[in-house]
């Protein structure tokens, strides 16, 4: 069995980190849950690097890894019994109002008020500059539902900017990193 090296998983992690955690944030919508996803994929991509295809881009095997520990956390939670130790935060996290102040926060949000089958394409595509193959890939679908679901996605976000009256300046704004 082929067994990754540390370095070189020390290199993905270098590489990777961020791009899997803003993933990851679109699935469980937690900074710190999306940290805790994106360790768990590494720690698994680490024990099952006998499946990555040595050549090819490791991102879309990682991604794909990433939202498979995302999906099975959130099956994890029905089986959990959560009690409330700590009072809710009243404040937002300096993260948050960073989000807030920048002019692609809104754009962002709307994309993940998406449905699923149209959020994924469209973070992978728009913001981590993804190609078609690559997505199909990660999603496990052809390059044609892909692009399917990439216009109707771009359709549905259009639809709600306008709906919410967030056209003008959110519109441009989307329209120009979308």
């Amino acid at each position: 069995m082929v067994q990754l090296d540390e370095s070189q998983l020390e290199a993905w992690v270098e590489a990777y980190t961020d791009r899997l955690v803003r993933l990851a944030y679109t699935y469980v919508r937690d900074w710190a849950l999306a940290e805790d996803r994106v360790q768990d994929a590494f720690l698994k991509a680490y024990c099952q690097y006998h499946q990555f295809q040595p050549g090819k881009d490791p991102f879309p095997w990682l991604a794909r890894i990433t939202i498979n520990e995302c999906k099975m956390s959130w099956r994890r939670t029905w089986r959990e019994v959560v009690t409330e130790i700590f009072p809710p935060r009243m404040s937002k996290s300096a993260e948050i109002i960073t989000m807030e102040k920048l002019d692609a926060a809104l754009c962002y949000q709307f994309v993940l008020d998406l449905v699923e089958p149209f959020r994924t394409p469209i973070i992978l595509y728009y913001f981590e500059d993804l190609s078609i193959e690559q997505i199909s890939d990660i999603l496990s679908v052809s390059k044609g539902t892909v692009k399917s679901r990439l216009a109707r996605g771009r359709e549905k976000l259009y639809r709600t900017m306008v709906k919410e009256g967030s056209h003008g300046k959110a519109v441009e704004k989307c329209e120009t990193s979308i």
